[in-house]
């Protein structure tokens, strides 16, 4: 969900979803979200939007695409693949909550990746409903049985005082505030496939 997101955040998140929808992953392949997003410009169709660098909050083409990224995140697993490469932000983000399920995606890195484990192809389908954002994952059932826990959010670090930085693009006198403050945490959650022939793969994430 992306309520209250600005314009330009609600725009890129329509343009990265058209892109994804539709994609077919192969048997075998590694999907990365990056290679099929592609360039992410203004020729492409992205508009300028706040996005985590570091400990810095700065306007970027594309930015909000992490809620992709995450959204991503929370359909492969869910479908049973395996995760070959996810980073979590630097902090803590409000439209990802529960803190821990989150994927962080800029180009060229990081990058959302996983396996199409399966004997059969997957397509990929996006649709928004309102501020709800849904990734469809069609392919074939084989059997593979997932479990997943609920996110163990521990270590409640209460913010800092507020933090102002001396900038030359403002005019003399003038504020703005780029990031409000709010609690951060640690979080794991863990995650179990259980295949027809006995495997059994487990990871924390």
């Amino acid at each position: 969900n992306f309520a209250g997101s600005p314009k330009n955040r609600v725009h890129n998140i329509g343009v990265g979803a058209a892109w994804l929808n539709g994609m077919l992953v192969a048997p075998g392949e590694e999907f990365s979200t990056n290679k099929a997003l592609g360039e992410v410009t203004a020729k492409t169709g992205y508009l300028p939007e706040m996005t985590i660098m570091g400990d810095k909050t700065v306007a970027q083409y594309g930015g909000g695409l992490c809620q992709i990224g995450t959204t991503m995140f929370r359909a492969a697993p869910a479908s049973g693949f395996p995760i070959t490469a996810r980073q979590p932000h630097s902090y803590r983000v409000v439209y990802y909550e529960p803190a821990g399920t989150d994927a962080t995606i800029y180009q060229p890195w990081p990058d959302l990746r996983f396996i199409n484990d399966s004997p059969n192809y997957i397509l990929i389908q996006t649709h928004s409903s309102g501020t709800d954002l849904y990734f469809d994952f069609w392919g074939t059932k084989d059997g593979r049985v997932i479990e997943q826990t609920d996110p163990t959010i521990y270590n409640i670090v209460k913010p800092l005082p507020t933090k102002y930085t001396e900038t030359l693009s403002l005019p003399p006198g003038q504020k703005k505030c780029t990031e409000r403050a709010h609690n951060g945490a640690d979080a794991y959650f863990d995650y179990k496939v259980a295949y027809p022939d006995g495997t059994i793969k487990e990871k924390r994430f």
